[in-house]
């Protein structure tokens, strides 16, 4: 449904704004703009830091955050080589570019190294008053196999604490990045005062930007219950443009059409819904993916939230692409069950569905709870159990030999399944009277074969369908440069406005070494140094909203996210933008009104009204004249 907004409005909305800043930080933006880069690393990017630093410097970006590997100083337990870290500090201090850098350990797990200290003092004395912030050690809550993790981390961060504010007490001292902010590794660091020896609180996450908000919302939660706070930092967040080994968009553009003529819908003539959440970040596909795969064959696409999932019109929206891979949020599943009874279709399109629950307790799309299949029966679906056949115990290989397409429906989609994308397999053991299951491809062994994609047809007290595929691995993605792009000015907006002081994208530049592996590409930058999409984005970004604007206040009015600021030559400026579906906003046209996509091209309006969608659109001027 498509909502008619006046940005005058809106404007007044700004005066009881919904975001306000959660932790201490700066009215003014200070030089907030970060990326990561490994210019600290030989082979990496050590070799063309000053390519690098000279292309971030254009870009608006002050800070660069990188390793300070102890095995790239310390040439033993009581010797070192400075020259690698030196040769860097020159490039940065030459480019006019602050070091974030990163401390990390000798061989052994730090809370195990009786040298410790002595190494931390050592390095920060020999550049004592270049490298002024460090980080302590990277993602540590995100180690497994330690017991008491937590408590020897609290340990190591006080010695790294106090040995820098002994070497100089002008040093700032960051937590190690908190990756996704997971528990009890929070609550237990706050229990245990391990914000006693920080001066910034540092975390990373990779949540789409939306999904950023609930991540400020507990850390706010965790401080506010402990009695602290700490000014807080981004330093690694982003999105990976890897190819996928495996794709599976054809199971929506070409499979899932088939099925539904199977049991008597036709496409055209068909509304479809996909669930998109921007409260909790439970997003199946996006704008760019609904585009290319969907709006081709039917005749409406419409974005869900879960709220409007209780109760929605089977009438209006009789199918609804309820999940793309195992995840699935266990409270909103009554009111799938409900869809599903009244007539509704639902699509499954990838694994084991509702395998996980992806919320915690209170509702956030932060966690995961293992639930297996316990959800299966209330759907009347059924997994084949333990890889074999009930009766014969023949067993099912999970890479099965044989696999083979229904020829009674014209469809072309189809896998192999491969080690790399397996299938796992449902059988139609829970089915009620009248209910059916038509298998669409097959896989097993030359004697037993199960549904690896099929329809649960049912006619029974559910009067729905579930289409579904159970192919692993596999991905459903158009065009990931163009989302990359349209998530780096949201992602930064919602962090300054909630009081972040300082956001780091990772990374600056993608090695793509291998197209396929996420860590090789999630730069702004291929590798030879030539933009992608997203580096465009940044640029448009720090030139909207340069070092010095006001923090950026931000609003969220049935979907549409407005921020507001003003840089200091004094200019107001607004962004707008809607990850859950089209708003239709209504400008108040005048001569000093410059409107630019997130790219940073112009946008010549044809009348009064602006489409806003994923994308960011800056609206530059005084709109209340």
């Amino acid at each position: 449904m498509t909502r008619l907004f006046s940005l005058i409005a809106l404007l007044g909305c700004l005066m009881q704004a919904v975001a306000q800043p959660y932790f201490p930080c700066t009215p003014r933006l200070d030089n907030p703009y970060g990326v990561c880069t490994h210019i600290t690393r030989p082979g990496w990017d050590y070799e063309i830091r000053d390519n690098e630093l000279d292309i971030a410097r254009n870009a608006g970006i002050g800070w660069v955050r990188s390793d300070l590997d102890f095995g790239n100083f310390f040439t033993s337990y009581t010797t070192a080589n400075p020259d690698l870290f030196r040769n860097v500090l020159n490039s940065t201090d030459h480019y006019g570019t602050n070091l974030l850098g990163i401390l990390t350990r000798m061989g052994k797990q730090s809370w195990d190294d009786p040298q410790y200290a002595r190494l931390v003092e050592m390095m920060a004395k020999t550049y004592d008053g270049r490298i002024t912030h460090w980080e302590a050690q990277n993602e540590v809550n995100l180690i497994r196999g330690v017991d008491d993790l937590c408590r020897k981390y609290v340990g190591v961060l006080k010695t790294t604490y106090e040995t820098l504010k002994k070497v100089n007490p002008k040093n700032v001292v960051l937590t190690s990045g908190f990756g996704e902010l997971h528990e009890p590794f929070l609550s237990d660091f706050s229990r245990l005062g391990g914000w006693k020896y920080c001066d910034v609180f540092n975390f990373h996450t990779y949540f789409t930007p939306e999904g950023l908000i609930p991540c400020f919302e507990r850390l706010k939660e965790t401080m506010n219950r402990d009695g602290w706070e700490r000014p807080v930092w981004l330093t690694e967040c982003g999105m990976h443009t890897a190819n996928d080994r495996q794709n599976s968009a054809g199971f929506l553009s070409d499979l899932l059409p088939a099925a539904l003529k199977r049991i008597g819908k036709e496409p055209r003539k068909t509304a479809v819904g996909v669930l998109r959440d921007a409260e909790s970040g439970y997003n199946v596909l996006t704008d760019d993916d609904a585009d290319y795969l969907l709006r081709p064959h039917f005749r409406r696409v419409a974005f869900i939230s879960l709220q409007q999932l209780q109760g929605l019109s089977v009438r209006d929206v009789p199918v609804l692409v309820a999940a793309a891979d195992e995840y699935f949020p266990g409270t909103r599943f009554p009111a799938l069950l409900d869809y599903v009874r009244r007539g509704g279709t639902i699509v499954l399109a990838g694994g084991m569905p509702f395998y996980y629950d992806a919320h915690t307790p209170d509702g956030i799309f932060l966690n995961r709870k293992e639930l297996g299949t316990s959800l299966y029966r209330q759907l009347h679906m059924a997994p084949a159990t333990r890889w074999e056949a009930p009766a014969s115990r023949e067993p099912l290989t999970e890479v099965p030999p044989l696999c083979e397409r229904n020829t009674d429906i014209a469809f072309s989609y189809g896998w192999t399944p491969t080690k790399d994308s397996p299938a796992r397999y449902l059988s139609d053991a829970n089915l009620h009277p009248g209910d059916s299951l038509i298998p669409l491809i097959s896989a097993g062994t030359a004697h037993l074969r199960y549904p690896i994609a099929g329809i649960y047809k049912l006619n029974s007290e559910l009067k729905g369908n579930i289409i579904f595929q159970t192919r692993m691995y596999a991905k459903i993605s158009s065009n990931k440069e163009a989302e990359q792009a349209r998530r780096v000015p949201r992602l930064y907006l919602i962090a300054f406005s909630y009081g972040v002081d300082k956001v780091f994208w990772y990374n600056l530049r993608s090695r793509e070494k291998d197209p396929a592996y996420s860590e090789d590409n999630f730069g702004l930058l291929h590798s030879d140094l030539s933009d992608k999409p997203a580096m465009k984005a940044y640029r448009t970004l720090t030139e909207m909203c340069p070092d010095g604007s006001t923090r950026p206040t931000l609003t969220v009015t049935d979907g549409l996210y407005h921020a507001t600021w003003s840089r200091p030559d004094g200019t107001a400026v607004h962004a707008l933008w809607a990850p859950t579906g089209n708003k239709t906003v209504r400008i108040k046209k005048h001569s000093r009104i410059k409107v630019y996509d997130h790219l940073g091209n112009r946008q010549h309006l044809k009348g009064k009204t602006l489409d806003v969608k994923e994308g960011v659109y800056y609206v530059e001027g005084d709109i209340t004249h």
